[in-house]
């Protein structure tokens, strides 16, 4: 028999942005307890409103799965007398059990041996009955990064817990958390249907709360919103005007109301005179409005509100187009006095913003993005570019000056673009203006990344900057903690590289910001290489995981990175031609002659080869055809032409594996095994140019 569940945990209003954390880890971990307490289900789904987070889960069984558990003891041969009788080790380990001696079981482990023991089976208990400890336990393992205690309670949770509601079929599964015992009555409404709800069944659950003014499905308010907005802009507006929708904004709002009513609010022509993209911004992200432009794209003065609740007799439109208008007006006194000050006046402000303690203030970071970005440039063969050389120096020296004006002191969230649109006002090219702005880019993970080259070098030399100085500090991120959002910074290092096709060195650019720093601070960090492959692996482990997300080969890119290659895009492309190979040809032709040799030299320590000690036709041979081969196989890299690389290796391995048929390696006279394990060190060394091919699985189904 099967039944339907639902959890809701009732709270003070949640904020936006913990909603969908909160959960995601609900569910995860509601999901791992009913498995691990072997209750079979259908389906898990997840519902949430700015005061509740719920779970429905779909054909829960009745009863628990049976289990079938090996309980092992001693080993036989200890476990009875030299008449064949279980002695005292057996029959004390038996009544442990509760059981009689005459029933334990032989049990083989392998590799161990016989021992006796007993197959228990676990009848499987009620559902109902184990839910209230798993779901207890489950809500009292939710971790949020702000948490906090209420009342005199010892429970930490997001917002204090107001209601439980735990029903399975028809059933009430009864629990306690602090103060509160779940029950079958949850909360509609706040100020819309304030009454109790009773829920009698999982099936009455959403259609109760829907009478009840709440929505509980995040998808069914967003859909609301759309038709709304829709229907404002068809009927209303006859699709004159157009709603800017931006998707994290949306989401932003859909977590803030459990009704939501799309009300039409306006503002002082007065204020169309800031710059378009400042004055959005201000609306969208301080406000939580949705600006609206015309056919033509401009800016206007009407603004949409998502209220809720389901009517407004006026008071609402009113409220929110006076909260609107001060801030607007702060805006304008802000821009007003921000036009009275230059690019040179911020970056002498900036002097006085330390970036981190014992690494200098802005100015001096900013004087410090302006040589990465002209190295970078170097690297990418880009000097000979005059206009990129020049619009590297000009945005790098201003792209930080933003974090001092009025504006973005008063509204943070309009770094970059403040930044852009002064720029472009005092008269700067467009695409140093737009470098100014997309140096921040990507600040997320699905964020975009910069468009123009200017913006990715910078963005590149910004975000390398600020990584080598942290780790010079010994400000690594550890577990979940990364205050200085290093590993962010690092995925959109390796999204721009590949982006942009740049093939550089990550090391040597790790080792050029460091020595930026050194020049002038003292830093926790005194050896060079250590601290440079450090952050080379924290780079790379980025591009792991942009790797795995992307269902490529693990043991592949484990391979590329142990030829030692540290240019992100170079490494990408080994990748590339190593399963675009293993699709095509015999990988095994280039991974066995590599392993084979690989073991013979482990532990081993080479020296140089000497050709007057070879002895047998076959170790000749390997030796000419090493010789005539690298210098191809070095060409091969150089050009970039990886799949002709591994067809020739694959050649090679013709020549490894006859010489392992033919020669014994590990001859009898010291200095001639001494000179076979230096050739098989060369063979290793040459194919590790490219890549650690012994690192690379093999199984059934690789060609």
């Amino acid at each position: 028999m099967k039944s339907d569940f639902i959890l809701e945990i009732g709270t003070e209003e949640l904020p936006p942005s913990c909603i969908r954390e909160g959960l995601n880890s609900l569910k995860v971990l509601l999901e791992k307890n009913f498995l691990e307490n072997r209750i079979k289900f259908d389906s898990f789904s997840s519902y949430s409103s700015p005061r509740r987070m719920a779970i429905y889960t779909k054909g829960v069984s009745n009863i628990q799965e049976t289990a079938e558990k090996s309980i092992t003891g001693p080993p036989k041969k200890i476990a009875y007398d030299p008449d064949g009788k279980p002695n005292r080790v057996a029959i004390g380990f038996a009544k442990n059990l509760g059981i009689d001696a005459e029933d334990l079981e032989e049990i083989e482990i392998e590799g161990k041996g016989i021992y006796l023991g007993k197959k228990m089976i676990q009848e499987g208990k009620k559902t109902a009955d184990i839910l209230p400890e798993i779901l207890k336990s489950t809500i009292l393992a939710l971790t949020f990064k702000k948490q906090m205690y209420w009342g005199d309670y010892g429970t930490r949770f997001i917002r204090p817990i107001r209601w439980l509601l735990a029903i399975m079929g028809s059933e009430v599964i009864d629990f306690k958390i602090e103060n509160i015992r779940s029950g079958n009555i949850t909360f509609g409404h706040r100020t819309l249907s304030t009454a109790p709800i009773e829920i009698g069944s999982v099936q009455q659950y959403f259609t109760k709360l829907e009478q009840g003014k709440a929505i509980v499905d995040p998808n069914s308010r967003k859909k609301m919103i759309y038709d709304q907005i829709k229907s404002i802009e068809k009927d209303i507006w006859n699709n004159k005007y157009k709603a800017i929708v931006d998707e994290k904004l949306l989401k932003e709002v859909i977590d803030l109301v459990e009704i939501p009513n799309v009300l039409i609010g306006h503002f002082p022509e007065a204020f169309l005179y800031i710059p378009a993209d400042i004055l959005i911004e201000a609306i969208k992200y301080h406000q939580k409005y949705f600006p609206v432009v015309d056919s033509r794209g401009n800016i206007t003065t009407n603004f949409l509100i998502v209220q809720n609740g389901i009517k407004d007799n006026g008071d609402i439109k009113k409220g929110n187009e006076r909260v609107l208008r001060a801030r607007l007006s702060d805006a304008s006194f802000f821009y007003e006095q921000d036009k009275k000050h230059d690019f040179l006046y911020w970056q002498e402000k900036l002097k006085g913003v330390i970036f981190y303690f014992g690494l200098g203030n802005m100015n001096e970071k900013q004087k410090r993005l302006g040589e990465i970005s002209i190295y970078l440039a170097e690297k990418i063969n880009k000097s000979d570019n005059k206009k990129l050389l020049k619009d590297l120096k000009d945005a790098s020296a201003m792209c930080k000056c933003d974090l001092v004006t009025n504006m973005v002191v008063e509204f943070p969230e309009l770094q970059g673009i403040v930044g852009r649109e002064y720029s472009m006002e005092r008269g700067y090219d467009e695409s140093v203006s737009k470098a100014v702005f997309e140096h921040y880019l990507p600040e997320s993970a699905g964020d975009r990344l910069p468009g123009t080259e200017t913006g990715r070098i910078i963005s590149l030399a910004d975000r390398a900057d600020t990584i080598t100085g942290m780790f010079l500090m010994g400000k690594i991120p550890s577990g979940s903690e990364d205050p200085f959002a290093l590993r962010r910074k690092a995925s959109g290092m390796v999204r721009s590289i590949l982006d942009g096709e740049y093939d550089i060195d990550l090391k040597d650019l790790i080792k050029f910001c460091s020595s930026l720093y050194k020049k002038s601070y003292e830093t926790k960090e005194s050896d060079d290489n250590k601290m440079i492959e450090k952050i080379f692996g924290f780079i790379t482990a980025r591009l792991r995981f942009l790797i795995a997300a992307s269902n490529k080969k693990m043991d592949v890119f484990d391979a590329v990175l142990g030829s030692g290659c540290s240019s992100l895009k170079d490494i990408d492309l080994r990748q590339e031609a190593i399963e675009d190979y293993m699709s095509k040809r015999d990988i095994k032709s280039i991974v066995w002659p590599m392993s084979r040799s690989q073991n013979i030299i482990t532990g081993k320590q080479p020296g140089p080869v000497d050709p007057g000690l070879f002895k047998e036709k076959y170790e000749k041979e390997l030796f000419e055809a090493l010789q005539k081969i690298e210098s191809s196989i070095y060409s091969f890299i150089e050009k970039k032409e990886y799949f002709k690389l591994l067809e020739e290796m694959s050649r090679f391995g013709v020549t490894v594996d006859k010489f392992f048929d033919e020669v014994l390696v590990m001859e009898r006279d010291d200095k001639i095994r001494a000179n076979r394990i230096n050739l098989l060190k060369e063979v290793v060394d040459l194919y590790s140019s490219f890549a650690d091919f012994s690192l690379i699985v093999i199984d059934a189904d690789t060609k």
